[in-house]
C-alpha cells in the first residue's frame, strides 16, 4: 500500500485548507492511544503500524487488511477539498434512492456528440485539437462518487444492524482481533524476516533442513516415564481428562487439562506465561506486537550472574520484572475447539524463534561471533481441540545480504490426547521429557556462561597482580643499588680529597713503623 498523492486546494479560495505531506502521513498513522485491549489482556490486539503492511512481500486478504484499507480510505476522504465531491452523509433509504435515480441521468460521450448542435460540436472539435486541454491540475483528483454507487462502510452502524451487547465480554473467549493479528499476513511478515514455520519451502522448492541433533532429541523424548505407567495413570483418570477437555475454554484448558499433561512441576518459579515479552528487542522490524505465550519454562534469574543478565538483557530477559523467569526455551500455546490451530502454530513459531535467539546468545557468551552448530535447543508445543504437537526451532546462518540469523521450525510429532489411554501416555511422555530436556540444555548453557565470566574475572585479577609485582620489584632493585653505592662514593670522595692515589702506599708504611 502506498500513500496516495492528495490534490491541492482550490485557487479561488485563499483560506482553503492547506495540506502538507507531513500532516497527511501523521494522519495515516494509527491512533494507538485509543486502541482497546483484548478483554483477556492479550497483547496481540495492537493494530499493526502502516510500515507492517508496506513492507509485506505479499498481502493476504484478511479482516485486518480490510480494516487497514478502510482506515486509509477514511484519511483520504477526510482530505478531499471539494465539499460537493465528498460522500453524502444522508441515510440511503428506499425513498431517497428512488428520488436520486429519477434525477440522476447518465449520458455517454457518443450519445452526447451525436445529439449536440453544430455550433457546440464545432467548439468541442476546436477544443480537442492538439490533444485537448491541459488537465494536469486534475491529476489525482477524486472521482465523483454517486450516492447510487456508494459503498457500504462497515465501520458505521446501520439501522438494520443489531446493536452491540452492553454486557461485558466473556473472559473465557478471546477477541477475534487476536486471531486477526496472527493472520496469514503475520506469517508472511515472519517469512519475510527469515522466520520459517513448519512446512515452509524455499522459492527453489527445497525444504529447510532438520537440526543436527534431531536423532538425539527423538531418542531423549521417547524414554518411558514411571509416572505415566498404567499402574499409576489409570483408565479412570484418562476418562476424567477426556471429560474436562470437552468444550473447555482456554482458561479451563490451562487450569485443568494442561496440568494433567504436564504432571508435577518441581520449580514453580521457573514457569511463566500470560504476559508480554516487552523487554526483548524486536525479532523483526518492530512493527508486530511482542510475543505473549500462554505458558513457558525458563531459568530463575539468580541462576545466571547479574553481569551476564545485564549484558544480554534484551535477548534473554523477557519481562521487565526481575523476579520472573529468564532464558525461556520451552513454550506452550493453547487454543480451544472454536479457535484456530493455524493461529496457535504461528504463535508457537514466533515464541520458539525468540527462544532460539536467547539460547544462541547465551551459548555464544564470551565469543566475538554467534555460534552456529545447527543444533536445536528450543521446543514449542501447541494444544488445540485435544491435539498436542511438538516443534523444534534452531538458528541457521543467513546466506546473502541479511546479517541476522534465520530460524527454522520443525515438527517433532503429534498426538490425539483424547483418542485413547495409549496415545495420551505417549504424548504426555514426550511433553514431559521435552520440558526436562529443555531444562538440561538451559542449565548447561547457564553454567558454561557463569564459568566463562568467572574465568575472565580471574584472568583480569591475575594480570593486575602480575603488573603490581613487577612494578614493586623494579622499585626495590633501584633502592638497593642506591644504598650500596652511596658509602663507596663517599669514601672515594674522602680519599681523593685527602691525598693523591700514588702517596697512599708510603703513608701506610710510615704508620706501621710508628
Amino acid at each position: 500500500m502506498s500513500v496516495t498523492q492528495l490534490p491541492c486546494s482550490r485557487p479561488k479560495r485563499q483560506h482553503a485548507e492547506q495540506f502538507s505531506e507531513r500532516s497527511i502521513i501523521s494522519q495515516l498513522e494509527p491512533d494507538t492511544k485509543r486502541q482497546k485491549r483484548d478483554p483477556t489482556g492479550r497483547a496481540g490486539t495492537r493494530r499493526p503500524a502502516p510500515e507492517f503492511w508496506d513492507n509485506l512481500s505479499t498481502i493476504w486478504l484478511t479482516k485486518g487488511t480490510l480494516t487497514e484499507l478502510d482506515r486509509r480510505n477514511s484519511v483520504y476522504d477526510k482530505y478531499t477539498p471539494c465539499r460537493e465531491h465528498r460522500r453524502s452523509k444522508r441515510q440511503l433509504t428506499r425513498q431517497f434512492y428512488s428520488k436520486l435515480q429519477s434525477r440522476h441521468l447518465v449520458q455517454y460521450a457518443p450519445d452526447f456528440l451525436s445529439s449536440c448542435g453544430p455550433d457546440l460540436f464545432k467548439e468541442i472539435k476546436e477544443l480537442s485539437k492538439h490533444g485537448g486541454p491541459d488537465l494536469s491540475d486534475l491529476r489525482n483528483f477524486p472521482q465523483y462518487r454517486s450516492p447510487l454507487n456508494r459503498r457500504m462502510d462497515s465501520s458505521r452502524p446501520s439501522l438494520n444492524k443489531r446493536r452491540p451487547s452492553t454486557t461485558a465480554p466473556s473472559s473465557n473467549k478471546r477477541s477475534s482481533r487476536s486471531g486477526g493479528t496472527y493472520s496469514r499476513n503475520f506469517e508472511q511478515h515472519l517469512i519475510d524476516h527469515g522466520i520459517y514455520p513448519e512446512g515452509y519451502r524455499y522459492p527453489s522448492g527445497q525444504k529447510p533442513g532438520k537440526p543436527k541433533n534431531w536423532t538425539v532429541i527423538n531418542q531423549q523424548l521417547d524414554r518411558p516415564r514411571g509416572s505415566l505407567s498404567p499402574s499409576r495413570f489409570t483408565e479412570e483418570e484418562f476418562e476424567k481428562f477426556k471429560e474436562a477437555n470437552t468444550d473447555a475454554t482456554v482458561e479451563l484448558l490451562t487450569n485443568s487439562v494442561i496440568p494433567t499433561i504436564e504432571g508435577g512441576i518441581t520449580d514453580r518459579k521457573a514457569v511463566g506465561g500470560g504476559y508480554p515479552f516487552g523487554n526483548l528487542k524486536p525479532l523483526t522490524d518492530g512493527t508486530i506486537s511482542s510475543a505473549w505465550p500462554d505458558r513457558f519454562f525458563g531459568a530463575r534469574p539468580e541462576q545466571l550472574d547479574r553481569q551476564i543478565r545485564c549484558n544480554l538483557h534484551d535477548t534473554i530477559v523477557p519481562s521487565t520484572q526481575d523476579s520472573r523467569p529468564i532464558l525461556p526455551n520451552f513454550y506452550l500455546e493453547v487454543k480451544s475447539s472454536d479457535q484456530s490451530a493455524a493461529v496457535a502454530k504461528r504463535q508457537a513459531c514466533y515464541d520458539a524463534a525468540l527462544g532460539a535467539r536467547a539460547m544462541q546468545n547465551i551459548q555464544s557468551y564470551g565469543n566475538s561471533e554467534l555460534a552456529y552448530d545447527s543444533n536445536a535447543y528450543t521446543i514449542a508445543s501447541t494444544y488445540h481441540d485435544g491435539t498436542l504437537k511438538l516443534y523444534t526451532s534452531h538458528p541457521i546462518k543467513t546466506v546473502g545480504a541479511r546479517h541476522e540469523p534465520e530460524y527454522i521450525m520443525t515438527q517433532l510429532n503429534s498426538w490425539s490426547m483424547t483418542g485413547n489411554l495409549g496415545t495420551f501416555q505417549q504424548g504426555a511422555t514426550w511433553y514431559r521429557n521435552a520440558r526436562d530436556w529443555a531444562k538440561e540444555r538451559r542449565d548447561e548453557f547457564v553454567e558454561t556462561a557463569n564459568a566463562m565470566l568467572l574465568k575472565e574475572e580471574f584472568q583480569q585479577i591475575s594480570s593486575s597482580q602480575k603488573v603490581s609485582v613487577s612494578v614493586s620489584t623494579v622499585v626495590s632493585i633501584d633502592s638497593d643499588s642506591s644504598s650500596e653505592s652511596d658509602p663507596t662514593e663517599f669514601q672515594d670522595a674522602q680519599w681523593s680529597f685527602a691525598a693523591p692515589i700514588e702517596d697512599v702506599g708510603e703513608e701506610a708504611q710510615i704508620l706501621s713503623k710508628n
